[in-house]
């Protein structure tokens, strides 16, 4: 087959209104044609015969040369190909109606013998045990047209068991997987019910009832797993009471547990302190009584907790809480660490203390956060933080500066008796809250661009050494002499921090400033700190040292 592009480069000088005699879908001298909507070779792109279009061109060019006058040879080969192609029409109609015929009459065939074959094959199947969705219908040798005998079916009779065994398994599973999953819902609704009791009027807070045991917790008791074993379809209301006396009290057991353990730390007390005879004389009621006053205590904002093993500090119900188990060793009472500073923080940013914690501080945990300005900080790398996270910021440096001191005074004790006595630096509790001065700010937009700005200078100067500040103010120094020499960005650490207790190694021109404000000094760079090579030295490795603030001061 040709196209119209291929005919017309192998004859240019061929009349292309003959054409339409020749193509696939022959046009009569009466309009008639044989073609379809689409056509077979490519989209609805006639086609011609390559020995029809040779033949005809043939033609042409006989009945053209010796008459010597195309337009005469022209009409004779029009009446020739008229009569060519009604000749074709003719015969084609009644070919192409036996073939439409031929092939229905072959499709029904050919449908019969696949549907005769796949009732054999699944009656066969039925005899062994399958069901009817365990037979593999569209299995290739299923579908075959062709009369399933004895000695074909011992053939294909092992793959179509592995089929049909694999389909059985897969329906045995979604089986068991649907029927756990009702079983599993029905649990879960007895279990939302039963902690919806234990949590009292504290119920109306959804949060607060992870005080309650886990879903899963409550899964694995041992009458519960038992009815999640059992291959049933659902649990019955009849069973699901039936264990409902012992969840509520699993319930309610596990929400003393967790409150009182909370209650304690947050006391000072012992952490598994309890009076069980206390407890074990009140009804299921009263107890729910006494920890809904527990909750109500707890829940308010002056009552945070520290965790020093995730630095941060959590309010209840916060589900970090639950995470860290109450592990007195990592939980601890913000206000025992640092008394007064969460009320302090709260009033001054004119939240009530005794509102719940959310309440107070729910401005802080939406999408766009308020956020407020260490003020106790130097303005230069004064943090800006959410509220949760400033009262961590306070927390840390706290810590460090206890821990600091201490090892500032057990160092110079040690010394005292030998040869070279150190001598006592300055440290000086900048974040000290009960000092006066604000100890958090929340900046105005002409405040914040002021600072930022400040902060850009400082981050400009990182790059500088201490010899280049040739004893002006290192914020003069232009972003250019930064990435003059990136390699001369040299980090170092205080030497007048007792050892381990130094920030992280920093650039000078921020180490300058914690300088200023911790040791109450003017930076000598040769004398009050040190290069800190990552190839050579070690970074202070004192298990304390986590607790220096990010941005130390």
């Amino acid at each position: 087959m040709l196209s119209k592009e291929k005919v017309l480069e192998l004859h240019p000088d061929f009349p292309p209104e003959f054409l339409k005699y020749l193509s696939s879908d022959s046009v009569g001298s009466d309009g008639t044609t044989l073609a379809t909507a689409h056509y077979r070779w490519g989209g609805n792109q006639r086609q011609y015969l390559k020995v029809d279009v040779a033949a005809v061109y043939k033609l042409w060019k006989s009945l053209s040369e010796p008459a010597e006058n195309p337009e005469l040879a022209n009409t004779q080969l029009t009446g020739r190909l008229e009569k060519y192609a009604d000749d074709r029409i003719r015969s084609g109609s009644k070919l192409k109606d036996w073939q439409i015929a031929a092939s229905r009459l072959k499709e029904a065939q050919l449908a019969q013998l696949r549907n005769q074959r796949t009732a054999t094959v699944f009656a066969k199947l039925s005899e062994l045990g399958y069901q009817t969705v365990d037979f593999p219908r569209w299995h290739h040798e299923v579908r075959k047209p062709e009369t399933l005998t004895d000695e074909e079916w011992e053939r294909i009779r092992p793959f179509i068991i592995d089929a049909a065994e694999s389909n059985k398994t897969r329906r045995i599973v979604n089986e068991q997987r649907f029927k756990k999953n009702r079983r599993t819902k029905d649990l879960t609704t007895l279990w939302s019910g039963v902690v919806a009791v234990a949590s009292g009027t504290r119920a109306v807070n959804m949060s607060e009832k992870a005080a309650c045991p886990l879903l899963n917790e409550f899964l694995d008791l041992a009458p519960v797993a038992a009815l999640m074993e059992a291959d049933t379809d659902g649990i019955s209301g009849q069973e699901l009471n039936s264990i409902r006396p012992d969840a509520l009290q699993f319930a309610i057991q596990g929400r003393r547990q967790y409150l009182v353990r909370l209650h304690n730390i947050r006391n000072g007390l012992p952490v598994d302190q309890v009076d069980e005879e206390e407890w074990a004389s009140l009804s299921n009621d009263e107890i729910i009584s006494k920890l809904d006053t527990i909750a109500a205590d707890l829940i308010q904002a002056v009552n945070g907790f520290w965790d020093s093993k995730r630095k941060t500090v959590e309010w209840y119900p916060g589900a970090c809480l639950k995470a860290a188990s109450l592990d007195p060793d990592v939980l601890s009472a913000a206000e025992h660490l640092a008394p007064g500073l969460i009320a302090r923080m709260l009033e001054r940013i004119g939240k009530d203390p005794s509102t719940e914690a959310g309440a107070a501080i729910s401005g802080n945990w939406g999408r766009n956060p308020v956020l407020y300005r260490c003020a106790r900080c130097d303005e230069r790398l004064a943090p800006t933080l959410e509220f949760k996270e400033m009262v961590s910021h306070y927390l840390e440096h706290k810590v460090w500066f206890d821990k600091a001191s201490d090892a500032r005074e057990k160092a110079f004790i040690e010394s005292s008796g030998s040869k070279r006595p150190i001598s006592l630096s300055t440290l000086f509790d900048s974040h000290d809250w009960n000092t006066d001065g604000e100890i958090v700010a929340l900046d105005s937009s002409r405040d914040k661009a002021r600072i930022t700005k400040l902060q850009n200078q400082v981050e400009v100067a990182y790059g500088n050494e201490p010899e280049d500040y040739a004893g002006e103010d290192f914020t003069t120094r232009s972003r250019r002499s930064t990435n003059k020499a990136p390699e001369r960005r040299t980090r170092r650490i205080c030497r007048l921090c007792p050892e381990g207790f130094s920030p992280k190694p920093i650039y000078f021109a921020a180490l300058k400033i914690h300088i200023e404000h911790v040791h109450c000094k003017v930076a000598n760079a040769e004398e009050d700190t040190v290069a800190f090579d990552p190839s050579r030295d070690i970074a202070p490795a004192n298990p304390w040292i986590l607790d220096v603030p990010s941005i130390a001061l």
